[in-house]
């Protein structure tokens, strides 16, 4: 199991994007003021974000609240985010869903 503050950095590094960056990306989508010094303290686990953070991050990357939480199968689909990623940097849970379906279908096609 992952701290919330290792989850953030997970999804903030995937996307290869700054403290600064990320922080932007939310503030502009959600009408925030999320800074690049909360950024930090969030993932080194100095401070947890709020309720209202949490759900800002969910909306603006296209991740799953248990994904932030540690629940469920977040390292199991790191390797496709890094994929999705590369489509495009807001892809959606269903979004990410259809990628790995797609995956999985051409894998199974080479059998």
């Amino acid at each position: 199991m992952h701290s919330i503050g290792e989850a953030i950095k997970k999804v903030r590094t995937e996307r290869k994007l700054s403290q600064e960056e990320f922080a932007n990306r939310i503030n502009k989508k959600m009408d925030m003021s999320i800074t690049k010094g909360m950024i930090s303290k969030w993932e080194k686990d100095l401070t947890e974000p709020k309720a209202n953070v949490l759900r800002a991050i969910v909306t603006t990357f296209g991740v799953s609240m248990d994904e932030l939480l540690g629940v469920g199968e977040f390292a199991d689909k790191s390797h496709y985010r890094v994929i999705a990623a590369h489509i495009d940097d807001d892809v959606t849970e269903d979004e990410l869903e259809d990628i790995m379906d797609y995956i999985e279908y051409i894998k199974n096609k080479r059998k």
